[in-house]
């Protein structure tokens, strides 16, 4: 009976260890996925507001059809690949609504060329705020095909881009 015991005493340790290994591996293993930029952090700027290039926290919200009022939302263009995205407004600036953001498509129907001719007012190869969005709307070098999402999350100015 004795040697049952130590049997069962010395599957304990190396469970034990087993799970202490693991727990290890995992720990470097998500400290490192972290620190890469992982858990819906961007490590690049994704969005422009007034030139500035921000990064964000994406969160797995979606506030669309909850009938929220029209100033709750702050105004979002999204290129759909042909740039990065437009904001508002950012952090600090009169009317900033905290991160919630109404996402509009935008679309450039005789190029995206054509839009940057029409709107890029300080010349530097971008639409880089809502001005400059608008400029190429006015113009009907871009296109507000609507509202595609409602959502929450945060903007951080990149580092160095201040």
């Amino acid at each position: 009976m004795s040697r049952f015991l130590f049997s069962t005493g010395r599957a304990r340790v190396a469970a034990l260890a087993v799970g202490a290994a693991v727990a290890a591996l995992s720990l470097s293993a998500s400290g490192g996925a972290f620190a890469a930029g992982s858990g819906g952090v961007t490590s690049e700027g994704v969005i422009y507001v007034d030139h500035v290039l921000y990064r964000t926290v994406a969160t797995p919200s979606d506030l669309s059809n909850t009938g929220a009022p029209a100033q709750s939302w702050d105004l979002l263009y999204n290129f759909g690949g042909l740039q990065k995205s437009v904001g508002e407004v950012a952090p600090g600036d009169p009317g900033f609504n905290g991160g919630r953001w109404q996402v509009h498509a935008v679309s450039a129907p005789y190029g995206y060329a054509a839009a940057l001719a029409a709107g890029d007012q300080n010349g530097n190869g971008v639409l880089d705020s809502a001005s400059e969005v608008r400029a190429a709307l006015l113009a009907g070098d871009l296109v507000d095909n609507g509202v595609v999402k409602q959502f929450v999350c945060t903007l951080n100015k990149l580092p160095g881009n201040m």
